[in-house]
């Protein structure tokens, strides 16, 4: 595969894992409780995984 269409995925799929984490987020705040609180936290462990992966590049 080349370069640049491997770069182009991987883009991609960082920018799905995100924009599905905020969307497990925003809909998990509207309830009140510990299950909503895990899911929540689960995630904002997805987020910062996808951040660690991005910054490993730029070492």
């Amino acid at each position: 595969m080349k370069e640049s269409t491997r770069s182009v995925l991987l883009v991609t799929a960082r920018t799905l894992v995100a924009a599905g984490c905020v969307a497990v987020v925003v809909t998990a705040r509207t309830t009140a409780g510990w299950g909503s609180l895990a899911i929540m936290l689960i995630a904002l462990a997805g987020l910062l995984a996808v951040l660690a992966s991005y910054n490993r590049r730029f070492r």
